[in-house]
């Protein structure tokens, strides 16, 4: 299942550590990046490539949020809901990223673009409220803080038409 080329870059991964289990979670990003989430069947591959158990593998993968058992969109918008961000607002900021986008938290909107989740502490305290869009490939990882709804709704149009370049 795994592309040959998927494969190699584990093995790269793996040679950067003198343990090779020390290179799971950048060996998970790879095979992530391949197919935009982790498959039951994809994460057992990985565990194969090092000869660990498949479950402890999911066990991994269920302790980090910008892993996904699920498939996402594009766009994935991490709200901080951290007590710093919650006293300025982060629970407004959701609520009203829920409505603009029409999706519950941890829903993806129809067209594919946008997952909405609640973020633990993203260690921007002093821009409250702080959201995290990053892209399934974790390219372009961008924070965003002080947000306002002028401010989410600037961000989402700003990606929207960011993808639409990306198809055209």
């Amino acid at each position: 299942m795994l592309p040959e080329h998927v494969i190699q870059k584990i093995q790269l991964e793996m040679k950067k550590y003198p343990s090779r289990r020390s290179a799971l979670v950048g060996a998970l990003h790879a095979a992530q990046q391949e197919y935009g989430y982790l498959s039951p069947e994809v994460v057992g591959e990985v565990a194969g490539l090092f000869d660990f158990d498949p479950n402890a593998l999911n066990e991994l993968v269920t302790f980090y949020s910008m892993l996904y058992r699920e498939p996402v969109g594009k766009y994935v918008l991490g709200v901080c809901d951290s007590l710093t961000c919650y006293l300025v607002g982060s629970d407004r900021t959701i609520d009203y990223l829920s409505q603009l986008l029409e999706v519950s938290v941890g829903g993806t909107t129809p067209d594919g673009l946008f997952t909405l989740q609640r973020a633990e502490c993203l260690a921007a305290c002093e821009a409250g409220p702080v959201m995290l869009v990053n892209d399934i490939h974790h390219e372009n990882l961008i924070y965003h803080g002080n947000l306002t709804p002028e401010r989410l709704e600037a961000i989402v149009q700003d990606l929207r038409s960011q993808a639409a370049k990306d198809n055209a």
